[in-house]
């Protein structure tokens, strides 16, 4: 499920705000790409919406050509297992070790006691947080626990990864760390997709950048050669797929 397209999807709210315009844009599995915009430009409504968190006013939401918009509620908990999320915001459980915190969606999903510590234990490994998996986070610094964040996203192998604002709160170097830990996770085939309106970090990453600005797409500097929505139509496989 790593393929995304936005088929001209505007979301107004009701106290008439229109946060997207007209919004297209397609992503291939595996991709790599920023959304850029000043604050208030429509960066984490595009996220909520293809979370499933907000639905569209009108257009079309195809992640692997279902189109998630169709989603009955008691689904998307089901869709959801299939993507990760890191905010800005680390949301890590106070009274939880940085395992239990990663192990939380794993025992969401139903996984077996004696299988979650094989699966936590080698992604906080690729955080470089395995000597302090018994660290509460008030005991962790803020790359720690935003590194912990990320390992709670991608425990359970997404097909896609979304990060609103992710190195908000960090500094330089931290912020480069983390971008690198979104390669490596892009390097085994995760597509990722990263709200962000840190210019100077977007530019020396040279991946696809798509800015809005006041919930309009003015700027893609990698389109896809076919044009978004152009020969493909939302599928009614919208139960089934998940």
């Amino acid at each position: 499920m790593g393929s995304v397209e936005f088929q001209r999807v505007t979301k107004r709210f009701e106290n008439g705000h229109e946060a997207l315009h007209e919004v297209s844009a397609a992503f291939a599995e595996g991709s790599f790409a920023f959304i850029e915009g000043h604050s208030g430009a429509g960066k984490s409504t595009f996220l909520r919406l293809l979370l499933g968190a907000d639905a569209p006013t009108r257009g079309n939401i195809l992640v692997n050509g279902v189109n998630i918009a169709g989603l009955r509620a008691r689904r998307l908990p089901r869709y959801r297992q299939h993507i990760g999320v890191v905010f800005q915001e680390h949301h890590l459980l106070g009274h939880r070790t940085a395992f239990e915190n990663v192990a939380l969606p794993l025992r969401v999903a139903g996984m077996r006691e004696r299988d979650i510590g094989r699966r936590v234990r080698p992604v906080l490994e690729k955080v470089g947080l395995l000597d302090k998996e018994r660290f509460l986070p008030a005991q962790l610094s803020t790359g720690e626990q935003q590194r912990v964040g990320i390992a709670r996203a991608v425990v359970t192998r997404p097909k896609l990864l979304l990060a609103d604002e992710p190195t908000g709160n960090l500094d330089p170097a931290l912020a480069a760390n983390v971008m690198r830990l979104f390669l490596d996770f892009n390097s085994i085939g995760t597509t990722v997709i990263v709200a962000s309106h840190d210019h100077a970090l977007i530019d020396a990453m040279a991946k696809r950048v798509i800015e809005l600005r006041q919930g309009r797409l003015i700027r893609d500097s990698d389109p896809p050669l076919r044009p978004p929505g152009a020969e493909r139509t939302a599928s009614t496989r919208t139960e089934a797929a998940f």
